[in-house]
């Protein structure tokens, strides 16, 4: 079923986060942080795809990971610094890897790269270990806080994405990019951003899982955000009902 969903926020020094940490953490790859002195060695089973994307301009060393996380840490001084920005986005399961990786790159092309903004971007499979149909494809993808020169990163940050127009045009560009796979791949499927209620659908949202919750349940232990989840599916499940029996009545 067609699932739209894009979580967006800040990576900060001042609440103890890392660029290069969530790098690791999304691509696998052993990365050392220059600022905390610090490498972080997690590996991941699940990475389908992993890409950096840079404007034209960008140096050569931009395009390796380690270099980029470095050039990222460097450019910033200050203990409390705001790093990047992270997006996490559900991706179609009924497409295949080709089309998710057109859709990351359309979006990345679309909302950084056009405005010498660069991005780290790795799919996840979300894999259901009993029913592959289940799985929960997404998106991590890094964008640093200052555009691309030829030279590195801009000594001034890249203060005009701060504004609240850029959420609301990223989130609607999330849904555009799928809408565009969907209708390549001949599925008479769309997504929106739109909130259920202005799409005016009588339907609760359904909340995604922390890992650790899913974790958790994928081995079996029920956790009160699984029951909650389960629960607004229930509801779901019965008002779609409804809705079906008081059409075939209206025929």
């Amino acid at each position: 079923m067609a699932n739209y969903h894009l979580e967006i926020s800040t990576v900060s020094r001042r609440h103890g986060q890392s660029v290069t940490r969530l790098a690791n953490y999304i691509t696998g790859e052993c990365l050392h942080d220059d600022y905390l002195d610090t490498t972080f060695y997690t590996r991941r089973s699940d990475v389908l795809d992993c890409r950096i994307f840079q404007p034209s301009h960008a140096p050569d060393h931009f395009h390796d990971l380690q270099g980029l996380c470095t050039a990222i840490e460097q450019a910033e001084k200050r203990w409390d610094a705001r790093t990047a920005r992270q997006f996490k986005g559900s991706l179609p399961n009924e497409l295949p890897l080709e089309e998710l990786r057109r859709i990351v790159a359309e979006f990345i092309g679309c909302c950084f790269l056009d405005h010498d903004l660069c991005a780290i971007a790795a799919i996840h499979e979300g894999r259901n270990q009993t029913d592959p149909t289940r799985n929960n494809p997404h998106a991590h993808i890094i964008v640093p806080t200052r555009t691309i020169e030829a030279a590195g990163f801009s000594c001034k940050k890249d203060r005009e994405s701060d504004k609240l127009e850029y959420i609301h045009r990223w989130r609607e560009r999330w849904a555009v990019v799928q809408n565009a796979a969907y209708e390549r791949n001949g599925l008479d499927v769309r997504v929106s951003h739109e909130s259920l209620r202005d799409q005016g659908i009588n339907r609760l949202p359904i909340p995604h899982l922390s890992r650790i919750d899913w974790q958790k349940e994928r081995q079996g232990e029920r956790t009160p955000a699984g029951d909650r989840k389960r629960e607004i599916e229930a509801h779901n499940r019965t008002v779609a009902h409804s809705v079906k029996r008081n059409m075939s009545r209206k025929r």
